[in-house]
């Protein structure tokens, strides 16, 4: 009776089993054809957008031709663009030229004058100079010597005077500003007058000079020379072994003409003109 029982309600417990794994099963089956339905609805859908968008591309590439097309026949109609303004004339070019000095030589040196015109760098201008072979230095007629510093060196400001007053009948006041000269101071030497034993002190400064051939730099002692005809004298160390002063000549060299401005006017900026005037 009892192994009656026992396999009774093991022949349950298994059918019990095997219904509920049939159960499982066809659950399982339906999600799988669930998530298939699913797959197929959304490429449906992804194959519906693509198409859309496909039909959008073509026809914003249909609008783009029509309006390409409709700028090429305004661009025919339209009115032709004014011819540009002709260009402004090129500026005049500025080309500085040195006169043409002829130089006067006697044994291969240049002559100098006993009187010649100088012309001094700093101021621009040509003085009158004596040539002195007696004088072994050249001087300035210099006045208000006024020594001072510039980064940290010694220099001189003074007023070359091209007039013969002396300097105590001058006016101060009235004296032309013009002649200014600052220069580096070279050194302060002692000078006695022929006609005196008291030294005087005076400054030296080297200043650069044109005459005639010769631009140089050279020493010039500053002093009153305002009793003298000529306000600077050219001593021997400047033309000594380079030239031969013929005393009885006088402005030899004419005076230098410093940088003239010659305005030419050419089609072609590029080219190259050099001009020498007479």
């Amino acid at each position: 009776m009892l192994k009656h029982c026992g396999l009774l309600f093991l022949s349950f417990i298994v059918s019990g089993c095997a219904i509920t794994s049939n159960e499982q099963h066809k659950e399982t089956i339906n999600a799988i054809h669930k998530l298939k339905t699913n797959v197929v609805d959304l490429n449906g859908v992804l194959q519906k957008n693509d198409h859309s968008q496909q039909t959008q591309i073509h026809n914003m590439q249909k609008e783009i031709k029509k309006i390409t097309s409709s700028i090429s026949v305004l661009e025919k109609k339209k009115s032709p663009a004014p011819a540009p303004a002709p260009a402004p004339p090129p500026e005049p070019r500025v080309v500085y030229v040195e006169k043409e000095v002829f130089v006067h030589e006697e044994k291969g040196k240049p002559v100098l004058g006993e009187v010649e015109w100088l012309w001094v760098d700093s101021l621009g201008k040509n003085f009158k100079t004596r040539i002195d072979t007696g004088a072994t230095t050249s001087s300035l007629n210099a006045a208000n010597v006024q020594e001072f510093e510039r980064d940290g060196k010694k220099w001189v400001r003074f007023q070359l005077l091209t007039d013969n007053l002396p300097l105590q009948q001058e006016n101060e006041q009235e004296r032309s500003k013009e002649n200014i000269i600052e220069a580096p101071l070279t050194r302060w030497v002692k000078i006695r007058q022929a006609s005196t034993d008291t030294l005087d002190r005076r400054a030296v400064v080297e200043l650069r000079i044109r005459l005639g051939p010769f631009y140089e730099k050279t020493e010039f002692t500053l002093a009153d020379r305002s009793y003298m005809e000529f306000p600077v004298l050219l001593g021997r160390e400047f033309f000594r072994d380079i030239a031969i002063v013929d005393v009885s000549k006088s402005y030899i060299y004419p005076e230098y003409p410093g940088k003239q401005k010659i305005t030419l006017k050419t089609e072609e900026p590029k080219n190259q003109i050099t001009l020498k005037t007479e």
